[in-house]
């Protein structure tokens, strides 16, 4: 499977926005949940993931670039596969590359070039000490680093130790512009391959030019095999004589004759000195009419410097195996002198005319200036974050070269930012879906709806929609659940149940109703609502209100006289709750009621208490002559022990 920004590798690394591809991989920036830090990870193409072949090389990368700690190598931290995918781990830096370095700013200043280089040649030495061939070297593979060094990263198609070339006999890997001689024509490369690399690079950011650059691929590695480079003094009269001399001899078409190692190149460019940065005085350039078809510079006086560069050695047959290659190449020569003829014999040809800076016009003038200057315009379009999309950054040649009438002038025009898929992230919380946008290269925009279908809290929709493309940085809007839509809930204590029914409804709410008898409010009237007045709830929730009841009155029975059994199922029947107490009388008898609240014949709620008062006899009391023991007879005997009647006799 392929990977995309918002994906998570192996519960670990979260993908976000597309830092850059090539031809076998592509690089995204990305967290490393584990370790808390930025990485870049390379994913192997999907369309390589199957052919062991690649995968073997990918993980030679891995493998080689892990073995190499140097402040001038980009680090690799962790490798591994995927659901079929392959992938390795590095440093994130997020400064520019080299080559945009040049494009904004070359030609650089001598000294600032040297520096630049020798700090990639330190690279280079350090992984060449380990057997390791870089094989790729060129600007979009050096990165800035915050403070300003330089590190060279991607060994893709590296050879690290003996016997484990993974390039097929005779095939080619590389970037032609920057391919060593020996590159282009299949055979195997050493430590001066990746140093004529170098002397590329060097000789663009002293002109801002390439020595060998134009037509297609294979065009241009013709131009690496059989022609020599132009001497930068050509284009640049203020690069120091001394400087030429380094540049041209890493150039040596014969890895014998350049530089063997990054060691012997860096110690040249050190050997300089003070020289870097002086304008020397004039130079004379025998161009490719000289016999011999070598360049050579001389300078006026002797070198300045401490350090010479000794010239080439006398050109010596290659190998049987290198003939081939040199015979196409001369084959190519003839029909290009051939051509010439025939433009001579023509009157074709014409004069030389000027590159016009048309930097920052849109296409349409641009194209137009380059034609009405006797050129011809062609177009290459890039991803630029600063230049707007359908604007000129600038031409290859440069402005202001001097080229041959007719010549084609390629157009870099900027196609905007990097495009970037967006992410996938409605049904995400708005956190998380706020982390994978951001992780992916964009910025967000947040706006609330409600929804009775989606969490509060989580994305309903999203624009740009998941799987388009568009500009790295831009905002990505996304539409957030604020929940179901919400009211306020009324007050309509107090009010008629009809009308407290009529506010709720018009408020979004529905009514449930219960009834309480009472009698401290009118019949009909609410006397309690939940949830409150002034909450705030989901529109279409339901709101309890209590409604007052009249109450139903029953008749209390008379049950003074009754006894306290009799008097409580009297009033139990009725439908009343008898409470009962006792108190003594003189008058009525024991466990006769002797009174009762309410009183018989009132009116009562139903259920409602009635207290009654049984009798418990008269009150106790001692003999006294006042008849506390009772009376005595005639014959003065006692009377009884309790209070008697007129007739003597006892209460019942």
């Amino acid at each position: 499977m392929s990977f995309r920004p918002g994906q998570t590798i192996d519960d670990r690394y979260e993908l976000g926005a597309q830092l850059g591809s090539g031809g076998m991989a592509r690089v995204y920036l990305a967290h490393d949940a584990v370790l808390d830090r930025q990485v870049a990870v390379k994913v192997l193409s999907e369309a390589y993931a199957l052919d062991p072949t690649f995968v073997e090389r990918f993980r030679q990368e891995a493998s080689a670039a892990a073995g190499l700690s140097h402040p001038n190598i980009v680090a690799v931290y962790d490798r591994g596969a995927s659901n079929g995918s392959y992938y390795i781990v590095m440093e994130y830096l997020s400064g520019p590359d080299l080559k945009q370095v040049i494009r904004r700013r070359a030609p650089l200043a001598p000294a600032e070039a040297v520096d630049y280089a020798t700090q990639i040649l330190a690279a280079l030495g350090a992984a060449h000490k380990r057997d390791i061939i870089h094989r790729d070297v060129k600007p979009q593979n050096v990165l800035v680093a915050e403070d300003g060094r330089l590190k060279v990263t991607d060994f893709g198609i590296a050879r690290a130790g003996e016997g484990t070339q993974m390039t097929e006999a005779g095939s080619v890997i590389g970037t032609a512009q920057y391919l060593s001689p020996e590159q282009a024509r299949g055979e195997e490369t050493t430590a001066a391959s990746d140093c004529y690399a170098v002397g590329i690079v060097l000789y663009e950011m002293l002109t801002g030019l390439l020595p060998f650059d134009g037509g297609a691929p294979v065009a241009v590695a013709m131009k690496q095999i059989s022609d020599p480079p132009t001497p930068p003094r050509v284009h640049k009269p203020s690069i120091p004589p001394g400087l030429e001399r380094v540049v041209l001899k890493a150039l040596e078409k014969r890895p014998r004759d350049r530089y063997r190692s990054a060691e012997e190149f860096s110690d040249a460019l050190a050997a300089l000195g003070p020289v870097l940065g002086e304008a020397t005085g004039q130079t004379a350039v025998m161009g490719a009419a000289a016999a011999t078809g070598v360049t050579s510079v001389m300078d006026d006086g002797p070198p300045t410097g401490p350090t010479s560069v000794a010239p080439p050695p006398a050109r010596r047959e290659e190998p049987a195996r290198s003939r081939w290659p040199w015979i196409v190449a001369a084959i190519a020569a003839l029909a290009i002198v051939g051509v010439i003829a025939a433009l001579a014999l023509t009157g074709g040809g014409g004069g030389s005319t000027t590159v016009p800076n048309v930097a920052g016009l849109p296409l349409a003038d641009a194209t137009a200036a380059i034609r009405d200057a006797g050129l011809t315009p062609a177009v290459e379009r890039t991803e630029d974050d600063e230049v707007e999309a359908g604007t000129v950054i600038d031409t290859d040649p440069a402005a202001g070269s001097s080229v041959s009438e007719g010549d084609t002038v390629t157009l870099r025009v900027s196609a905007g930012p990097m495009a970037v898929e967006v992410p996938d992230v409605v049904g995400l919380e708005r956190d998380d879906a706020r982390r994978a946008l951001v992780q992916a290269g964009f910025g967000v925009t947040v706006d609330l709806e409600s929804s009775d279908d989606v969490r509060e809290g989580f994305v309903i929709s999203q624009s740009p929609a998941a799987g388009q493309e568009a500009a790295a940085e831009s905002d990505v809007t996304i539409v957030v659940s604020s929940g179901a839509d919400q009211v306020e809930v009324p007050s309509v204590i107090g009010r008629p149940q009809s009308e407290a029914g009529s506010l709720l409804s018009q408020a979004g709410l529905s009514a449930a109703v219960q009834e309480q008898p009472t009698t401290n409010s009118p019949a009909g009237t609410v006397i309690d609502q939940s949830p409150g007045a002034g909450t705030r709830v989901d529109a279409g929730s339901t709101v309890t209100i209590t409604v007052a009841v009249a109450v139903q009155t029953v008749t209390v029975p008379t049950v003074t006289g009754l006894t306290n059994s009799q008097a409580f199922t009297e009033l139990q029947s009725a439908g009343f709750n008898p409470i009962g107490a006792s108190a003594p009388s003189d008058t009525v008898p024991e466990g006769i009621v002797i009174s009762q609240s309410p009183g018989g014949g009132s009116e009562a709620e139903e259920g409602a208490n009635v207290e009654i008062v049984v009798s418990t006899g008269p009150t106790s009391t001692g003999g006294s002559d006042s008849g506390g023991g009772g009376g005595g007879s005639d014959d003065g005997s006692d009377g009884g022990g309790g209070g008697g009647s007129d007739d003597g006799s006892p209460l019942p």
